[in-house]
């Protein structure tokens, strides 16, 4: 069979079926190895319960690129940065997220993204869509880096358990500075009144030193290749950033 061609579907049951099994391929792969196609995995998650013949194809697409990429591999135990992080010490461990306002035309809801660097190797990421409609870019930031928080705690939890050497304070990269500065500040704004409480426990772990919100420039945003599509110079920049290698 080409590879741009359905296969022979009777029915919308028939069709259902085959593009669950295909994301739910996609998804196993996004979570354990090729973490470059978590978004679109992500995505394609979404029209589970519809799906259309354009989905499938869409689905089979991914198939293609996985089919050009067999021999990429994570890697792990790197002596140098594979990300470029204008701060020193920072790419050996650090948090970097990010958010893509209102990416989805039909909901508005927004879409995080986060990756986590242990001594220069990549240990953990997600692209997920965020639960509430955000109202400003800043909001969605924020309510991205709270999202990474919660993660960050546990991996900090598991490094103290563990006696591995982790940065105190722990650093949290954002390239959105209004999103840092809500998250540096105690009070609350008329842009903040309206965001709920469990978003703001953030501000506790920032204020008693545990963590550190530092700005980096856009184009060094990694996390970006989990919020949205991107063009192919970029994706490769990204991509490269993660860790990612031909083996």
């Amino acid at each position: 069979m080409p590879p741009n061609a359905l296969p022979d579907i009777n029915n919308d049951d028939d069709l259902k079926l085959h593009f669950q099994c295909l994301v739910r391929s996609l998804i196993y792969l996004a979570v354990c190895t090729h973490l470059d196609i978590a978004y679109v995995a992500m995505a394609l998650g979404q029209y589970n319960t519809s799906p259309t013949r354009a989905h499938l194809l869409a689905a089979k697409g991914v198939l293609r690129y996985l089919a050009g990429t067999m021999d990429l591999s994570l890697e792990f135990g790197m002596e140098q940065s594979v990300i470029s992080v204008p701060v020193q010490g920072f790419s050996r461990c650090c948090v970097v997220t990010d958010a893509d306002w209102a990416t989805n035309e039909k909901d508005r809801r927004s879409i995080s993204g986060y990756c986590f660097y242990f001594l220069n190797c990549l240990v953990s990421w997600s692209s997920t869509k965020q639960r509430t409609v955000s109202l400003s870019s800043t909001e969605s930031e924020y309510y991205a880096m709270t999202h990474a928080m919660k993660e960050a705690l546990w991996i900090r939890l598991f490094l103290t358990i563990h006696s591995l050497p982790i940065p105190q304070p722990f650093p949290l990269l954002c390239d959105n500075q209004s999103a840092i500065a809500l998250v540096e500040s105690e009070a609350v704004s008329s842009r903040s009144k309206h965001i709920d409480i469990r978003y703001h426990f953030i501000r506790d772990h920032i204020s008693d030193g545990s963590f550190q919100t530092t700005w980096i420039p856009t184009s060094d945003m990694t996390a970006d290749i989990f919020t949205k599509p991107l063009l192919p110079p970029l994706f490769l920049k990204h991509h490269d950033a993660l860790g990612l290698i031909s083996s």
